[in-house]
């Protein structure tokens, strides 16, 4: 069988949809990813076949976005940042990767089309040609209906699908989940479509490995590990907060700044600080004690993975500040709001979660439940199931 990926040209996006894919190769399937022209290196490097599709993007996708003849009137209709930012991810990156796959499809037929949730010209595209198509959903569902519904109705209404003014076709058929049964948004509950699945995370995709001065040179104390991310990274005010919170802490503290910002802006730094652009978390984790986040997906599925405590300081994305409200109720972890937090706040978390066993003991249970879920085989089963039959793969009561 064949199954056509869709995805933004983003690392975090990529990264959390590798695990299903490796295992649909590994079951003998043929397996593509449609995105930008320029990530196709990237999926050389991992093995995979690519159909440069959609729009390339640099940096954050609101310099995109903004390019919207009328985002200033969506901006001040949706006054919700999450809200601003789907219909950007709607609008502004839906048709060119719609156009692009109902292309490609002349030529390469998938069986299935399973696609990142902000990813909806995948969507349009199987919906277009009578294809059942996927989701693999992050920390949050994330559901148009509920945020900018007009958004995805006119797109439908511009390829020439039937009405669906409740958006009930957008994840009918299967959703895939790789966090615990104990992640449960009530606000923002799963579709009866989804499934569980235990899926190891995913980050080496470049070259990058640990630095020698990590595996040699660290002093035996506690490591705590900093990032936010790859996408909403541009915030050097919070890392500036993390860099004072920390800078007379006997801990050792490694930073990553990201790809596109420049680590020598914050030095000098003190002895027990470092900084990288990049490290692949599931090298570096299993030194760690304990991790300050901004609430991404990748980084909650690797920090639970790892069972380690964490300090969560939301970020710009809609999905941020719930998971950093769900790690703090599941008592995982400790969400700091202010943005940029106050050094104090972030040190004072630091100190909990290590000092206080009660948050490592949850991450641990979380760590267990996640790798108690049934394995990528049966993920690769349902996906099979739904390529022969069409049909919405019902999650049991």
């Amino acid at each position: 069988m064949k199954f056509l990926f869709t995805v933004q040209p983003l690392f975090g996006h990529f990264h959390a949809m590798v695990p299903l894919a490796l295992a649909l190769k590994e079951h003998g399937h043929e397996v593509a990813f449609a995105t930008g022209q320029s990530f196709g290196s990237t999926l050389q490097r991992v093995g995979f076949q690519h159909f440069p599709c959609g729009l390339d993007l640099s940096g954050e996708p609101n310099a995109i976005f903004e390019t919207l003849p009328a985002w200033e009137a969506v901006k001040a209709k949706y006054p919700s940042v999450g809200a601003q930012q789907v219909y950007g991810f709607v609008q502004a990156l839906g048709p060119q990767m719609a156009d692009d796959v109902i292309t490609l499809m002349k030529s390469w037929q998938p069986n299935v089309i399973v696609r990142d949730p902000l990813e909806f010209g995948g969507y349009l595209a199987a919906e277009s040609l009578g294809l059942p198509h996927a989701t693999i959903t992050w920390s949050i569902y994330i559901n148009p209906k509920h945020l900018c519904p007009e958004a995805l109705i006119e797109l439908r209404q511009r390829y020439g699908l039937p009405d669906d003014p409740e958006l009930n076709t957008l994840d009918r058929y299967l959703v895939f989940n790789f966090l615990p049964d104990a992640w449960q948004f009530p606000m923002a509950p799963f579709p009866p479509v989804t499934h569980r699945f235990c899926a190891p995370p995913f980050d080496l995709s470049s070259d990058a490995r640990l630095p020698d001065w990590m595996i040699t040179a660290l002093p035996d104390r506690p490591t705590i590990y900093a990032t936010l991310g790859t996408t909403f990274n541009q915030a050097p005010g919070t890392f500036q907060a993390i860099l004072a919170a920390l800078s007379t802490e006997d801990v050792n503290v490694i930073i990553t700044v990201g790809r596109s910002m420049d680590p020598a802006q914050f030095k000098p730094l003190p002895p027990h600080i470092h900084l990288e652009r990049y490290i692949p978390q599931t090298l570096i984790l299993p030194r760690c004690d304990a991790v300050i986040f901004h609430g991404g997906y990748n980084s909650l599925h690797s920090t639970l993975w790892h069972g380690l405590p964490m300090v969560i300081t939301p970020l710009g994305a809609g999905d941020q500040y719930p998971t950093g409200l769900l790690c703090a109720k599941l008592g995982a972890g400790i969400l700091v709001k202010e943005q940029p937090p106050e050094p104090d706040a972030i040190r004072a978390a630091v100190r909990a979660v290590l000092e206080q066993p009660g948050y490592r003991i949850r991450a641990q249970q979380l760590q267990r439940d996640i790798k108690a879920l049934p394995d990528l085989s049966e993920a690769v089963k349902r996906l099979e199931n739904l390529a022969r039959t069409h049909e919405p793969q019902l999650s049991d009561p």
